[in-house]
């Protein structure tokens, strides 16, 4: 095993483990946008919650919902891919063409047009869901790796062995050829997660107050420049997180 894929898992595992700790054991309030202190290292937010609580609640969602999307978005594409790509001919045609054709859509605009239907406007944002909002990005989102999946399993030996023979595809045998692409997929996806809920939130606002990421935070501070406690913070572990992930990713490829 590479020893930069252990010291950036391990980094990332403390990370993790120290937001989850901080998004449970709550820290004394104070009052209301207070700048970094002895006694509030990274400030206060705007409702007086200590920012340490605060960022670890937000790091603790936008890694829930970019798992999520990637868990959902993988296991989609090696399903529809394993079929498409596995019994060949006609079936895959039509699978295929059904997959450019999503492809084709433009992606954000078409969440933000949904995000409408089920979202609650709230002046400059739209409050709209968690888990909904993790559905319709993943269901958005799988097609972009299936089309990966269909050609690797159409063009592997065990695709040309297995494919247009009605009944007698060796589901096992293929799976097998594909999890290792599933499994270098898992994190981009995840990343892939974590940069559309960026986009829907910075454009359209969206997001749900009961599961602030760090984009929410950033949204936020956004009107609040003076107090850059409130947007900085959040920010930098936004880079560190998003960073860690791409190395992981980076390395998952090469073990």
């Amino acid at each position: 095993m590479r020893r930069r894929f252990v010291v950036v898992f391990i980094i990332f595992l403390i990370i993790v483990s120290i937001s989850v700790f901080f998004d449970v054991y709550r820290l004394p309030k104070g009052k209301p946008l207070q700048p970094p202190s002895y006694q509030y290292p990274l400030g206060t937010y705007i409702d007086g919650s200590n920012m340490i609580n605060i960022n670890a609640i937000a790091i603790v969602n936008t890694l829930m919902f970019g798992g999520l999307v990637g868990v959902g978005e993988v296991t989609l594409a090696l399903t529809y891919g394993i079929i498409a790509g596995a019994y060949g001919g006609i079936v895959r045609s039509v699978m295929v063409r059904f997959i450019d054709a999503l492809n084709s859509l433009p992606r954000l605009p078409l969440l933000l047009s949904i995000a409408l239907f089920y979202g609650v406007p709230t002046g400059n944002s739209l409050k709209a869901n968690f888990f909904l909002t993790i559905l319709i990005v993943m269901f958005t989102g799988w097609n972009i790796y299936a089309r990966q999946i269909t050609e690797l399993v159409y063009t592997s030996s065990v695709g040309k062995s297995t494919r247009r023979i009605l009944g007698k595809v060796d589901i096992k045998l293929v799976f097998r050829s594909v999890m290792r692409q599933g499994l270098n997929l898992l994190v981009p996806s995840s990343i892939d997660g974590i940069a559309t809920y960026t986009g829907m939130g910075v454009i359209g606002g969206v997001g749900d107050p009961n599961y602030p990421t760090l984009t929410t935070l950033l949204n936020t501070a956004s009107h609040l420049l003076y107090d850059w406690w409130m947007f900085l913070v959040p920010a930098v572990f936004r880079g560190i997180v998003l960073v860690l992930l791409l190395v992981l990713a980076d390395e998952i490829r090469r073990l």
